[in-house]
Order: C-alpha cells, then sequence, then structure tokens
C-alpha cells in the first residue's frame, strides 16, 4: 500500500512524497534509507478499488487458476525464470485481483522469498494442497511437473463442477417456472375471473374450487407461514452450532436415498484425488493426509478420516481406522489396506480416484435421466391444473348464458 511522508534534509528542507510498502515499518525504513528525517509518516487515503467494493465479481475462479498454472509450468519448463515467468502472466491476465497478487508474489521473490511461501500468503486463491505440491517441487527440481500436475487435477474438478451446474440447471429452471406459474395464476387471474362468476350465481367446478381454497389458505396464513420459515432457519443455524446436532446431520445426509451416495462418492473422489497427487508429488503420507482432510465437508467422513489419521500418527495402520466407520465404502477400505501394505498408496488412491470419478459423473447423469421427466411431469401438471381451474369455470358460464 502507498504511504504519504512529510521529511527533510540539510540541503533541500522540507518535502513531501509518497512511498509504496508493505508496512509503516518498512515505508519508514525505507524513507530513512533515502537519507531523509522523518517527520510524519501515514497511510495515504484512496478510494476503494471495484475488486475490493464487488469481491465476488473480481474473484478468482478455478479456471483462471488452471490457466495461469499451466502456462507458468509451460515458462519454466521452457527454461524462463520465475521472476520472468510472472511478470509475463501479471501482465496478460485480465482479472484485477489476479494481477494485483501476481505483482506481491513477484515482489517476494525479488526479495529472496520462495514460490509456495509468496503462494502461502493469499490462502483464498492458493490452498495449502497448492502451496504444498509447489514446495516440493520447489524443493525436488520439479517444479514445472508439480504445476502441470495441479493444472489437471484442479482442471478435472472444474470440469465435474461444471457438469454437475449444468446437470441442475435445467431442472431448476423448468420448476421455478412452473411454481412461478401457478403462483401467478392463484394470485392474479383466477380471482378476478371467480368474482365475476360468483356474483353472476354461476355454479364453480370443483378443481377452481381447490384453486380458490389454497389461495385463500395461503393469504390468511402468509404471517404464521412466514414465521414458520422465519423459526426453520434460525433452528437449522442454531442446529449447526452444536457439533454432534451437525454430525448427525451430515451423517444422515449420507443415508438419503439417491443424493447420499452421490455425496459420499464425490468425498471420496476428492480425498483420493488429493492424497495422490500430493504422495506422487513426494509428500509423505503424514504431511498428506491432513491436507486432504481439510477439503472434506461432511462430518461422518471427516470423523472418520481423522481417525486413520491418528492411528497411523500413533504407528498403526490408516485404513484399519477407518474401516471401523460404516459411511466409508468397503471396497475403497480393502484397496486401500492393500495399497498401504505394499507400499503402492499413491498408485492405488490415484485408481480409486479415477474410479469414483467416473462413478460420480454416472450418478450426476442418472440424476439427470431422472429429473427431467420428473420436471415435465410437474411442469405439465401445473399447466393442466391452471388450464382446468380458469377454462372449466367459463364453460361452465356460457353453457349458462346458453
Amino acid at each position: 500500500m502507498q504511504y504519504n511522508y512529510v521529511a527533510y534534509t540539510l540541503e533541500n528542507g522540507l518535502l513531501k512524497g509518497k512511498i509504496e510498502a508493505d508496512s509503516e515499518g518498512e515505508a519508514r525504513g525505507e524513507v530513512v534509507r533515502q537519507g531523509y528525517k522523518i517527520l510524519r509518516i501515514s497511510p495515504a487515503r484512496r478510494m476503494p478499488g471495484l475488486e475490493e467494493m464487488f469481491p465476488s465479481l473480481f474473484k478468482v475462479k478455478t479456471g483462471e487458476l488452471v490457466r495461469f498454472s499451466r502456462q507458468l509450468a509451460t515458462m519454466v519448463r521452457g527454461g524462463s525464470s520465475l521472476q520472468r515467468g510472472l511478470e509475463m502472466l501479471e501482465l496478460e491476465t485480465h482479472n484485477r485481483v489476479m494481477r494485483r497478487v501476481l505483482g506481491s508474489v513477484r515482489k517476494t521473490i525479488d526479495q529472496g522469498g520462495s514460490l509456495s511461501g509468496a503462494f502461502a500468503e493469499f490462502p483464498k486463491i492458493f490452498s495449502s494442497r497448492y502451496t504444498s505440491v509447489v514446495e516440493v517441487g520447489e524443493h525436488t527440481g520439479g517444479l514445472a511437473d508439480s504445476l502441470e500436475q495441479l493444472a489437471n487435477t484442479l482442471s478435472r474438478e472444474h470440469e465435474a463442477m461444471q457438469k454437475f451446474k449444468r446437470t441442475m440447471m435445467m431442472p431448476a429452471f423448468t420448476m421455478g417456472a412452473s411454481i412461478a406459474m401457478l403462483v401467478l395464476m392463484m394470485t392474479v387471474m383466477l380471482p378476478p375471473l371467480l368474482s365475476a362468476f360468483e356474483s353472476r350465481g354461476t355454479d364453480v367446478p370443483l378443481i377452481t374450487q381447490i384453486a380458490m381454497a389454497i389461495i385463500n389458505a395461503f393469504s390468511a396464513n402468509l404471517i404464521n407461514i412466514g414465521l414458520g420459515i422465519v423459526v426453520i432457519g434460525v433452528t437449522v443455524a442454531i442446529v449447526r452450532r452444536i457439533p454432534r446436532a451437525k454430525y448427525a446431520m451430515h451423517l444422515l445426509f449420507t443415508k438419503v436415498p439417491i443424493g447420499g451416495a452421490l455425496i459420499v462418492t464425490k468425498e471420496m473422489a476428492q480425498f483420493s484425488r488429493t492424497n495422490s497427487m500430493l504422495l506422487e508429488a513426494g509428500v509423505p503420507l503424514a504431511r498428506s493426509l491432513p491436507l486432504a482432510i481439510t477439503g472434506c465437508k461432511n462430518l461422518a467422513l471427516l470423523r472418520a478420516f481423522n481417525a486413520g489419521e491418528e492411528s497411523l500418527l500413533s504407528g498403526h495402520g490408516f485404513a484399519t481406522a477407518v474401516g471401523r466407520y460404516p459411511v466409508i465404502p468397503r471396497l475403497w477400505v480393502e484397496l486401500v489396506a492393500v495399497g498401504e501394505e505394499n507400499n503402492v498408496m499413491g498408485r492405488t488412491l490415484s485408481d480409486l480416484a479415477t474410479a469414483y470419478e467416473n462413478e460420480v459423473d454416472n450418478r450426476l447423469g442418472s440424476i439427470l435421466a431422472m429429473l427431467e421427466p420428473a420436471s415435465t411431469f410437474v411442469v405439465g401438471g401445473v399447466v393442466l391444473f391452471i388450464a382446468l381451474s380458469m377454462f372449466l369455470p367459463i364453460y361452465s358460464g356460457m353453457e349458462d348464458l346458453g
């Protein structure tokens, strides 16, 4: 950041200026090194940048990080220095946050710091897994290979997430449109029509009466419904702060039909892939486990992995301890135990990660195959309900007029 300073020298008298530094102490030291005596120094006031006011619009996305990792790996493999490679990538990127981060990373390296240490200063962009693999690459002389491996892993994870979003987009849009159509019909279109027919003494069909009963019940209990939603939201928020209740909730998630198996499969794929990548990069299992565990979101699976880590550190096997938890698939436990016994854990976990990633794709495909006809059926039912509720009274009124 910038600092304003007021200083003087016997030759030049008072002078004002600005200096770029990471801290006030560093700024003072730099001004003194220039031969000035400081009278006042303070942070420079400035308008916050767009990336600071709207961080969600300028955050570094996974695709940007994949592209950076692959390009830096190519430059390093081609013989370019880190400083030169980072400078070129800093000029090339259109992401303001990434440009600022790369400038800071380049400055750290110019001052004698390591690339992994510079990355570690930005944990929201470069995860602990990322920095650990880069650190191993720096120590073993295989930085380009480590960056390429990270790019491949991040690319697979990014593609899986994008596929999941694409899978859920159409069913979510269809269901939302049908619900919006139903609400519009019940609150705007149907009530005036029904009032007109009731004023003329025309009999109202049963399906229209059901629709109006739903509207009246919703309108009469609007406050209660709102309070109910608030109570449910507060209850869920409180339950999530209670460790036992949160663990029970996460364990229940793993047993939900269809969705539970997808959660377990996705977590096992990510855990296996992270561990295999770190092991193949030269990170020991005792260090790769906590890095892989930090990426686990489900507490039921997290507890099992933590038990395996504690067992490993105490001198016992990892797979045996993990296998005591029913939430972990038995086949995964057996194969990991074989890999542990034969000292080929990296290869075993890599094969398991590939298998589970393929299973995630297959399960998502199956869910999509079920959601598409289900959403079509729901929309068709809503449209039919709307048509009958509106046109049956009109048809009945025409018969009475006839």
